[in-house]
């Protein structure tokens, strides 16, 4: 029918341990606590500055040595001149920028060996002269970054030992203003490079206390629609509420139960209510296709058993039965320790100590009676730029598409990649009840319909094929470094609501 299709995602790698830039003698101990009283002190700039951006190129071969010559990809710099930067950083900050540190401390040893590979005064200390203000830890090589992280344009990029560095631009000019405002001085030849004006003794090397990095994988899960009951217009015979009361709640997922339980989220879309309620709102512009989707309050146990742990409600179901099955609904599942969001609710899913951000968005009305897409954009815009800054990862899933189409929307593509482009790290898409293809958008996997999954809204669909998407994310310090490969997990539906493996 169609083809689901694969790119390669970027992946960056961190490399860590901080033991070249160490002798035994002569070493001065950078504090791990924060508690600095000396301006003279070592100390990180991400205590001072914790939303700072590092890119310490020097700790990878992405420089022009083309050699690794850090053992860290720490930024270390004097107490003094991080209370100057942290200034810089604030004031940047209130037109929308960060900073993103290139270089800071520099060991003598690396010195040298710069110096061995261009021996040109103009960009490059000479050693044999003495310590260089990097060696001494108070100069920094550093950019501006917007609020995506993307670089600002800049005369050239780091590190061009050419004519070009010394020129200047919009940009340029502006962060040599924030810079010499707050103490610093720049150096003609390289846009990039600024000196503490206040000096230092030299150090010869640093010693940091043994701290073990903060490492993480977290593995994601995400199925299509989830309808824990039925239309009340459904004969029992054979129906979800039929099945429920013959095999009990653990049935369902149990097909697909080991797969899910060994993940860290499983994320599912709940297309309907758990109510009692009876008062339905008018869907007569909908024609036959009309449906309140409604199940007993105590199907939670059923997502429960089969571990979802969060589910999204921004869809055209969850206001089947008006205010008060939606309340129910979010009653039921906050009693069973499901996680939901969607619509107005963003949260952050705390998992290992990452923290990751949901939000969910219905692009179809709660009674398809359509939504404003300004207003949806903005509103999207705004929550995730909310979640940015408190989180490691930001996930959107979309309730979009036409029914029974096998493709995306140009609308769906749009929003997909807008969600990408202001910071989602992935996005997911229900609504048409059919597997779509995905897309890999710079790096970033967009998931555009998972089709039905336990779907209580049809006891034998037409279209039986379906899938788990699972992706895996490292992280470093709370800090993305790499994204898995997509991993696809067919299914098949069968008539009795319980999707299966195909083997």
């Amino acid at each position: 029918m169609f083809n689901r299709f694969l790119a390669f995602p970027i992946t960056l790698i961190l490399v860590f341990g901080f033991s070249a830039q160490v002798r035994a003698e002569d070493t001065i101990t950078l504090s791990q606590t924060g508690d600095v009283k000396q301006k003279t002190d070592f100390v990180d700039i991400q205590q001072i500055i914790p939303n700072i951006e590092l890119d310490i190129k020097y700790a990878t071969t992405d420089n022009f040595t083309h050699s690794k010559l850090y053992d860290s990809p720490q930024a270390l710099l004097r107490q003094g001149t991080a209370e100057k930067l942290k200034k810089v950083a604030d004031e940047v900050g209130e037109k929308g920028y960060r900073l993103k540190i290139w270089d800071a401390y520099r060991s003598p040893d690396a010195q040298f060996a710069m110096w061995k590979l261009i021996p040109d005064r103009r960009y490059i200390a000479d050693p044999y002269k003495g310590y260089s203000n990097h060696s001494r830890g108070s100069a920094v090589d550093l950019t501006l970054v917007d609020k995506q992280g993307n670089e600002l344009p800049m005369p050239t990029s780091f590190d061009n030992f050419t004519e070009e560095a010394a020129r200047s631009n919009k940009n340029a000019k502006y962060l040599r203003e924030a810079m010499v405002k707050h103490g610093f001085k720049p150096l003609a030849t390289e846009w990039w490079h600024f000196d503490d004006k206040d000096a230092y003794q030299p150090a010869k090397a640093v010693k940091v206390s043994p701290v073990s990095p903060k490492e993480a994988v977290i593995t994601i899960s995400a199925i299509g629609d989830v309808t824990l009951g039925q239309d009340e217009r459904f004969l029992y015979e054979g129906s979800f509420n039929h099945y429920y009361n013959l095999k009990g709640p653990e049935y369902f997922f149990s097909g697909v139960k080991k797969i899910l339980s060994e993940d860290d989220l499983t994320i599912a879309n709940l297309e309907g209510t758990l109510t009692e309620a009876s008062e339905k709102p008018n869907k007569s512009s909908q024609g036959s296709r009309a449906f309140f989707f409604k199940g007993n309050p105590y199907y939670t146990a059923i997502l429960k058993d089969g571990s979802i742990e969060a589910v999204n409600l921004a869809n055209n179901h969850y206001m089947d039965f008006l205010s008060r099955g939606f309340m129910d609904t979010l009653s039921t599942l906050d009693h069973a320790g499901i996680s939901w969001f969607g619509n107005q609710k963003v949260i952050i899913f705390d998992k290992k100590s990452v923290k990751i951000g949901l939000i969910g968005v219905n692009t179809l009305g709660p009674l398809e009676e359509g939504v404003d897409s300004e207003n949806l954009i903005s509103e999207l815009k705004v929550n995730i730029e909310a979640l940015r800054e408190k989180t490691s990862l930001i996930v959107v899933s979309f309730h979009w598409g036409i029914e029974n189409k096998y493709n995306p929307t140009e609308e769906q593509r749009k929003l997909g990649r807008l969600a990408i482009d202001q910071g989602a790290d992935l996005v997911l898409g229900h609504h048409p009840h059919v597997v779509q293809p995905y897309e890999i958008y710079k790096g970033k996997c967009i998931v555009y319909s998972l089709g039905n999954f336990v779907f209580g809204g049809n006891s034998n669909p037409w279209y039986n094929d379906t899938e788990i998407f699972q992706q895996q994310y490292s992280f470093v310090n709370d800090k993305l470094v790499e994204i898995s490969l997509p991993n696809i997990i067919p299914c098949r539906l069968t008539s009795s609501f319980k999707p299966e493996l195909l083997n």
